[in-house]
This record gives structure tokens, C-alpha cells and sequence, in this order.
């Protein structure tokens, strides 16, 4: 089985792990609001300037994901087709090389979804909103730039969380060398915090040696537990 396998189980364990306290509260957004016109000039807006081909032929060439930058890494809340998020308006998932499955993909949004769905803390320029977690893969670091500095960039990116709330957490992981990072705002230390992603950084580290990780969703493996004790993983 190939390597490729070995990444979607222990990030579902993260999900289901580290925001098993949530509470219940059904809001669901992105977090800002965007327009998905002129839809060629956002394509080249997230495009290293420095790929090889030119701009119109870029998005049909399958090793563009092989170019992935810290300058070129896909927003998913404007262009999710450049994440391998085709068909959505927005995504919470950005898998530009196209590690996972499209099935593994849509499990792991619907888990993200879910979450945001039945979760639930205090901020104090809206009142109760839900936890916005996002995921992002990447086959390798761009030389030079650390998993840490990689995945800060992204958070800042992205505008991850709710407007001025500060809430937003990451979760980066690097295919290479089979590592997560997690990264979160201050406004989401209630759930999130070094403790947390020690514990959850364990688990990684336990589940990757011993499970093929898109076997295990598509047979329901990981369904037994999550945010609210309900099966979302369950084969249909």
C-alpha cells in the first residue's frame, strides 16, 4: 500500500481528539466573505509567477502541485479547485498535490463541517461562535522554510477564523516526513493549547505506524468516536 495511505487516519483522530470538548451550537461560515468573479485573474493571483508554463495552460498541467510555495499556497476559501477541492465554493481543506483520495478529502470536510456545526465558545465581539478549524497538506517544504514558519503564514493567509475573533486553528502536515504542525489564534486557547497538541502530536506519532489511514475511513474504522459520541464516518 502506498505511503500516500498513511495520512488520513491520524488526521481524523486529531480532529475527533482534539475537539472532542466542544459544545453544540449550529453556525456554519466562511471565515470572510468573497466572490468567486473573474475567476482567471484569482487563478493566476495564487500562481508562483515563476511556473514554467504559461498562464492559461498552468491549471491543466498535473505537475503544478510540484511547485507549491509559501508564496503560491492555495487559499480554499476563494479558489478550492487549486486545493483539489473541485466543485465547492469555498473549503476548509487545501490538498494541492493531491495527497488524499477525493473520498478521503470529502470525509475529512465533512468532519471539519460537522465541527463547526456543534461547536461552540465565547468571543467577545460576536458572543458564541463555533471553533474554525482548517487542514493543510503539502508534499514537502519549500527549501529553506520550516513546518513552523510554513504554517503561521498559511493561518495569516487564510484570515482563518471569525472576524475579530482571533479563533482560528491549523493543522499543516507534510507529507516527506510524515509531521503535523498545529497552529492556533489566542482567541482559541480554551480548546487549543500546548498540552493539547502534545497529546494530539502522540497520537500522530502512534496511529501513523500502525494503520493505512484511507482504509480505515472507507471502512468505517475511525466512526466508533467523535465531537458528539454520533457516527459521521459510518459507510453508507
Amino acid at each position: 500500500m502506498s505511503r500516500v495511505n498513511f495520512f488520513a487516519l491520524p488526521l481524523l483522530c486529531f480532529l475527533l481528539y482534539g475537539l472532542g470538548a466542544l459544545a453544540k451550537i449550529a453556525i456554519e461560515n466562511p471565515p470572510f466573505v468573497f466572490s468567486n468573479t473573474k475567476e482567471g485573474k484569482l487563478k493566476k493571483t495564487f500562481l508562483n509567477i515563476d511556473t514554467p508554463w504559461e498562464n492559461d495552460d498552468v491549471l491543466s498541467k498535473p505537475p503544478y502541485s510540484l511547485y507549491v510555495t509559501l508564496e503560491n499556497f492555495p487559499n480554499p476559501f476563494i479558489h478550492p479547485s487549486l486545493c483539489n477541492r473541485n466543485g465547492l465554493n469555498y473549503s476548509y481543506l487545501c490538498d494541492p498535490n493531491k495527497i488524499l483520495s477525493r473520498s478521503t478529502g470529502d470525509k475529512l470536510e465533512e468532519i471539519l463541517s460537522y465541527q463547526r456545526r456543534n461547536s461552540s465558545h465565547y468571543c467577545a465581539e460576536k458572543g458564541e461562535v463555533p471553533y474554525v478549524l482548517a487542514v493543510a497538506l503539502i508534499e514537502r517544504l519549500p527549501y529553506g522554510v520550516s513546518a513552523e514558519t510554513f504554517s503561521s503564514q498559511i493561518l495569516e493567509h487564510w484570515k482563518l477564523g471569525n472576524r475579530n475573533c482571533n479563533d482560528g486553528i491549523l493543522l499543516l502536515f507534510v507529507k516527506e516526513d510524515a509531521t503535523f504542525v498545529l497552529k492556533w489564534r489566542k482567541g482559541a486557547q480554551s480548546i487549543i493549547n500546548f498540552r493539547t497538541a502534545t497529546a494530539m502530536n502522540k497520537s500522530f506519532n502512534m496511529y501513523i505506524r500502525r494503520y493505512s489511514l484511507e482504509y480505515s475511513i472507507l471502512r468505517g474504522k475511525t466512526g466508533d468516536t467523535n465531537l458528539t459520541g454520533r457516527n459521521v464516518l459510518s459507510t453508507q
